[in-house]
């Protein structure tokens, strides 16, 4: 629970702290990461570093976490907590202490990300509501922590949602029933079906939803992101046999009536071993970036001649993020490596490795 105390004095914190704009015009302008990672299965840290790898400040978490969410003003950067999550913190990336930390509503569980509305004065969670199995969205007020706001996901299992415009959010509802008891076993694997959500934030009202054909129901969508245009990428994980020929990736907006399916060459397609992670779209919008930790792979596709471009080989990678570069990402393992690379021209740059820490699922630039 959270106190009055604590909202109170969080409600100031916020008030005061320093915009991006100030922040870049106070400090030496550098490019800032921030993500999870683990050094076994006790420890588990959250921190912020630079294009250089110089960590400007890491804190200790209570569980393995998953997903950063950066203010779109403020210079605030929270994380949560992998699922079933059950904490999400919000820090000052000035200082690297944490200013609030929030907790599921009674019977849910968070599933690793989250957002902030686009004027930052919410926080937008998708949870599942474990003893029905439900997926519901929960927008909070980031002042005082309380929920303002519930709809449904139109779905079960809400992943990973993103803002199209700042009235409508798109949610990849996964289609995986699961209870926290035992997380990772699939309650409905026979009668899963995911969608693609576009919800008003305004009303909760559902606007389009898009769903797979009846012999794809046992792909499950996880991730994804969304270009300035409004083009969402998204990628799969299949439930089904390991042998069976299915698409892995693909488009869509908020206007499709059923999913572009891009498609990749065999030997590429079977190296992603049915299972993508992180889904991250260039600062152009024009180069797609898709990684999966159980191949060691990220496949690249250009958005503009619809083609695929390439792939790069790491083991355990699954952290992606666009850089302040055109067609440049950082990408981060399980193994401890972070790379620049370009698929483009070809370009990698290696930070010093930290081969203990294990990188976890996703990596975001902070704004500059």
């Amino acid at each position: 629970m959270i106190s009055r105390r604590n909202l109170i004095k969080s409600g100031l914190l916020f008030s005061s702290l320093s915009s991006w704009q100030l922040l870049a015009q106070e400090e030496k302008p550098s490019q800032l990461f921030a993500s999870a990672f683990s050094l076994n299965s006790q420890q588990h840290f959250f921190t912020v570093f630079n294009e250089e790898g110089k960590v400007s400040w890491q804190q200790a978490l209570p569980d393995r976490a998953h997903a950063p969410i950066v203010h779109p003003t403020k210079a605030l950067i929270a994380v949560v907590a992998r699922r079933p999550g059950f904490y999400l913190d919000i820090y000052d990336i000035q200082t690297g202490s944490r200013v609030l930390r929030l907790t599921p509503e009674e019977n849910h569980h968070f599933y690793g990300h989250g957002l902030f509305s686009a004027d930052g004065r919410k926080l937008i969670t998708q949870e599942n509501h474990y003893p029905s199995g439900e997926g519901r969205i929960f927008v909070r007020s980031l002042e005082s922590g309380q929920v303002i706001q519930q709809f449904p996901s139109y779905g079960i299992g809400p992943h990973e949602s993103s803002l199209i415009d700042e009235n409508i959010l798109v949610i990849a509802n996964g289609g995986l029933k699961t209870h926290p008891e035992n997380d990772r076993r699939i309650l409905n694997l026979d009668s899963m079906q995911a969608n693609l959500a576009f919800i008003s934030l305004a009303t909760g009202e559902l606007i389009n939803k898009i769903t797979l054909p009846a012999n794809l129901h046992q792909l499950s969508i996880r991730h994804l992101d969304v270009n300035s245009k409004g083009k969402v990428a998204l990628g799969f994980q299949y439930q089904g046999d390991e042998w069976d020929d299915v698409p892995l990736i693909a488009t869509a907006d908020m206007t499709s009536k059923a999913f572009e399916l891009l498609d990749l060459p065999m030997t590429t397609k079977r190296r992603l071993k049915q299972y993508c992670g992180s889904v991250t779209f260039d600062q152009s919008g024009h180069t797609l970036a898709v990684s999966s930790p159980k191949g060691g792979i990220v496949v690249y596709w250009d958005m503009k001649t619809n083609q695929f471009i390439g792939q790069h080989n790491y083991q355990d990678v699954c952290g992606i993020s666009p850089t302040s570069n055109k067609n440049e990402f950082l990408i981060t393992t399980g193994r401890g490596k972070r790379i620049f690379v370009n698929p483009i021209t070809g370009d990698k740059n290696t930070l010093a490795n930290t081969p203990n820490w294990r990188w976890d699922n996703h990596i975001h630039r902070l704004p500059s």
